[in-house]
């Protein structure tokens, strides 16, 4: 099924271009927000920017998680195709502890961390998700990103 099928399936018609679409493997509707999510097959080093711009291809942004339940069924689906860091929207460029989510601007709610994250390593602004929590990153990383889309 091609990605513009997923999106009109998923009932979001807002695709600027099928050119501009990476390759996506799709979740299952998460029932409490009813979003999709869209994880990128392919290893990207690209900027926080670029990679939010490439889910607004899709009528997205970089996954903003609003709870447990949702970091739980986004790290279930992740761990089952994930092969390197997986980036999510989450992060503290703006103030160093102060984690927001990238699209909304709004404060991270308390979610699962692992180990001693977070702990600015290198300064680390960014955040992938992993099954044992969240993780900070370097924003400059290769890796791959998770787009959600409200449906």
């Amino acid at each position: 099924m091609l990605i513009s099928d997923l999106l009109l399936y998923y009932g979001c018609s807002s695709l600027a271009s099928v050119s501009d679409v990476p390759s996506f493997w799709v979740s299952k509707v998460f029932p409490q927000s009813n979003s999709v999510y869209f994880l990128s097959k392919k290893l990207y080093h690209i900027s926080l920017d670029r990679r939010n711009e490439l889910c607004k291809t899709i009528g997205g942004y970089l996954v903003e998680l609003d709870s447990r339940d949702e970091q739980n069924f986004v790290a279930k689906f992740v761990r089952t195709l994930s092969y390197s860091y997986v980036f999510i929207g989450g992060n503290d460029i703006r103030r160093e502890g102060h984690f927001v989510q990238y699209n909304s601007k709004k404060p991270m709610p308390a979610l699962k961390w692992a180990g001693p994250n977070p702990d600015n390593w290198r300064n680390e602004d960014c955040l992938d998700i992993m099954q044992a929590g969240l993780n900070d990153i370097s924003c400059n990383y290769v890796g791959q990103f998770l787009c959600e889309l409200r449906v």
